[in-house]
C-alpha cells in the first residue's frame, strides 16, 4: 500500500508578508479621567484650607507655649516683673496703656510669695494724664503692700517714664540707656495754606472766640499761644515737683527746673546731674529689689500672658473689637489726633524699641 492514504503533516501558519493585526478596540477611560479630575479639584481647594489648619495648629502650640514659659507655677519667694515699654497712654490694650500697667501691678499685690517688683522700663514718655496716672499707681501700690519697687531702665526712660518712675525706691538704668527729657510738648498743625490752594474754606459756626482754638483750620492768635504756654508750664512744675521730690533724690525743685530742657543724657551723665541712683543691669536691679525685701533667694514672677486666640478669631468679623488688642486707630483718630493736640510728657527723638 502506498502512503497516499496517510494525510500530510499541518504546517504553521504564516500571515501574508506586510499583514498588521487590527488595534484593540479603545478603551473607555472617561470614567478614570473624571475621577482624577475630581481629585485635583478637591486637592486644590484642600490645600489651602490644610494649610491654614497647619498654622492654627502651630499658632496655638506656639502660644501655649508662651503661656507655660511666663505663667507663674512655683512657689516660695520671688520677684516679679512688671512691663513698662512704648508710648504711655490711657485705655486698653496691650503695651504701656494704664489698664495693662495697672492689671500688672494688681497681679503682683495679690501673689503673695512676690517680695518686691521690678519695672522694665523702655519708654519715650506718653500722654501727660498716663504718666500721672502710671505714678500714681506706683505709689498706691507701695503704701498697699508695702513691697518694694526698683525701676530698671533699659535703652530709654526719658520725659513721662522718668515722671512714673519717679515713684519708686531706686532707679536703675543700663550704662547706655537714654535718660531725662523733662519737659511738655503738645504740636499743632496749620492746614490753612493748604486748604486755601485746594479751594476749600471751612465756614466754623462758634459760641465764643476761642471755641475753635487749635482748629488746624487757621493759625493760632498770639494770645492763644500765650494762653496755652502758660498752661503747659502749669503741667511742667507738676513734672519739676515730681522728680525733685521722689525717693532719694537729691536734687532740689530750682535743680531740677534748669534740668527741664527736654534733653537727654546718658546713664553715666543722668547719675551724675542726680536724675537716676545706679547703673548695671536687670540682675542687678533685680538683686537690690531682693535686698530691700531681704530675701536671698528668690525666683522670677512675670505677668502671664492672657492672649485669647478665640477672642480674636470670634472678634475678626468685627475692626472695632480689635482695637482693644492691637489699639488700631481709625480715621477718626488719626484726624481727631491732628485737631486736637494731646499734653505729653514725650521725647519726640530716636530710641532702641524692645521686641
Amino acid at each position: 500500500m502506498g502512503n497516499s492514504d496517510q494525510p500530510s503533516p499541518r504546517q504553521p501558519y504564516s500571515p501574508p508578508t506586510g499583514y498588521m493585526p487590527p488595534p484593540p478596540p479603545p478603551r473607555d477611560n472617561s470614567g478614570r479621567a473624571i475621577f482624577w479630575v475630581l481629585v485635583g479639584t478637591a486637592t486644590g481647594f484642600m490645600l489651602p484650607f490644610c494649610a491654614c489648619a497647619f498654622i492654627c495648629v502651630f499658632s496655638f502650640a506656639a502660644l501655649t507655649s508662651l503661656v507655660d514659659n511666663v505663667t507663674d507655677e512655683g512657689s516660695g519667694p520671688a520677684i516679679g516683673i512688671v512691663e513698662l515699654q512704648g508710648v504711655m497712654s490711657t485705655g486698653s490694650g496691650f503695651g504701656a496703656t494704664t489698664e495693662h500697667f495697672q492689671k500688672q501691678l494688681d497681679y503682683m499685690a495679690e501673689n503673695k510669695d512676690v517680695k518686691a517688683i521690678v519695672i522694665r522700663a523702655n519708654s519715650p514718655g506718653g500722654g501727660v494724664h498716663a504718666s500721672d496716672e502710671m505714678w500714681y499707681a506706683i505709689k498706691r501700690f507701695k503704701q498697699e503692700t508695702g513691697k518694694p519697687v526698683v525701676v530698671y531702665m533699659q535703652s530709654m526712660c526719658a520725659s513721662g517714664c522718668l515722671y512714673a518712675s519717679s515713684s519708686s525706691d531706686e532707679l536703675f538704668a543700663n550704662r547706655s540707656a537714654l535718660v531725662g527729657s523733662i519737659g511738655v510738648i503738645s504740636t499743632f498743625f496749620n492746614f490753612q495754606e493748604l486748604l486755601d490752594d485746594i479751594g476749600v474754606e471751612p465756614q466754623v459756626i462758634a459760641t465764643g472766640e476761642n471755641k475753635d482754638f487749635g482748629s488746624f483750620y487757621r493759625p493760632l492768635t498770639e494770645e492763644e499761644e500765650a494762653y496755652w504756654r502758660s498752661q503747659i508750664n502749669i503741667v511742667l512744675e507738676n513734672f519739676i515737683d515730681v522728680v525733685a521730690n521722689r525717693d532719694g533724690s537729691t536734687l532740689t525743685v530750682d535743680e531740677v527746673r534748669e534740668l527741664a530742657n527736654g534733653r537727654v543724657w546718658v546713664a553715666p551723665e543722668a547719675l551724675n546731674l542726680g536724675l537716676i541712683d545706679q547703673i548695671g543691669y536687670e540682675d542687678d536691679a533685680i538683686a537690690y529689689a531682693a535686698s530691700l525685701a531681704n530675701i536671698s533667694n528668690y525666683r522670677i514672677v512675670e505677668y502671664p500672658f492672657n492672649f485669647s486666640v478665640a477672642d480674636i478669631l470670634s472678634a475678626s468679623a468685627n475692626l472695632g473689637e480689635l482695637n482693644g488688642y492691637f489699639d488700631l486707630p481709625n480715621a477718626g483718630d488719626l484726624l481727631d489726633s491732628l485737631q486736637q493736640p494731646p499734653l505729653q510728657y514725650r521725647y519726640m527723638g530716636p530710641y532702641e524699641q524692645s521686641r
